[in-house]
């Protein structure tokens, strides 16, 4: 049976009554080289295999997040906006946040924030429509200033890689929340600046640190990482990614992170894996860590 481009997950309970879905909105192709970066082949191809054209097939995963009474999208996608020939270059199926909402009988304008993990095509690329305008038009979409500032700044390795021309077109509308640092958006939903993949690039924290109102609520939290660790083949955290700015910050923040998702149970969710979500990290006896078994 073939598997639907776009799909809708089953609801999972959090502390503080935050209910998350994942939405499956399409499809990429990395090439397998810069994703593992400095990883050899010999140990990735453990996990994972390529196509003809050494690619990986990666998902574009959204979540869909309620708490507060407040609707919360993290991620966009690829959008619409990309050329037929880099869709094709980069495999790209789907994408369009808009289309894989609708497909699954929800709302885009029911949307209350937009979080964006970073400002790369493939978590930014579904800000805006074909007409440059916001996707969802009732959002306050929300981006690490720091990010924005490196996105208008003048390192090379940067350059053309950013999604400028939307983050300005959601800053025109009035719908841009730009944070610095670690910021609650509604009970339950808190946005983490962590760096190392871009500069701005954030983490989204799921579930409330507040002990249960009522006997019987549930107590576990979760972690939408961005590309701090893009699927679960990246949770050693010495696999950095060429696409990596800053490349020794990643692995200590990332270090720090998954050692506490680990010791605290944390429920991970990975914007690329092509996987069942949500998943448990554990630590290793040689001192790592790994995906936990079911």
């Amino acid at each position: 049976m073939t598997e639907p481009l776009f799909a809708l997950g089953e609801p999972r309970r959090y502390a503080g009554d935050v209910t998350v879905r994942v939405v499956r909105a399409g499809w990429f192709r990395p090439d397998a080289g810069g994703f593992f970066g400095v990883v050899p082949k010999p140990l990735w191809s453990r996990l994972t295999e390529t196509d003809d054209r050494g690619r990986l097939r990666c998902r574009l995963n959204l979540l869909l997040v309620e708490a507060g009474g407040k609707r919360i999208l993290l991620e966009t996608g690829t959008g619409v906006r990309m050329t037929d020939k880099d869709r094709d270059i980069k495999g790209v199926e789907g994408g369009d946040p808009v289309e894989a909402l609708r497909a699954v009988g929800e709302d885009p304008g029911s949307i209350d924030f937009v979080v964006v993990s970073h400002l790369h095509y493939d978590h930014a690329g579904g800000m805006v429509d074909a007409d440059g305008r916001p996707s969802f038009p009732n959002a306050r979409y929300v981006v690490q200033r720091d990010e924005s500032e490196a996105a208008h700044g003048d390192e090379l390795r940067v350059q053309g890689i950013m999604e400028v021309e939307q983050l300005d077109a959601v800053r025109a509308a009035g719908q841009l929340a730009e944070v610095s640092g670690e910021v609650e958006l509604v009970e339950g939903v808190r946005v983490v600046r962590t760096g190392g993949h871009t500069r701005g690039s954030q983490a989204v924290l799921i579930g409330s640190a507040r002990p249960p109102r009522r006997t019987g609520d549930p107590t576990d939290r979760a972690v939408l990482w961005g590309d701090l660790i893009p699927t679960r083949w990246q949770i050693p955290v010495r696999w950095t990614s060429a696409f990596d700015d800053y490349p020794i910050e990643a692995i200590e923040v990332r270090n720090e992170l998954v050692a506490r998702a680990a010791d605290e149970g944390w429920w991970c969710y990975f914007t690329h894996d092509p996987g069942d979500l949500p998943i448990r990290i554990e630590r290793t006896e040689k001192g790592g860590f790994r995906a936990a078994a079911d």
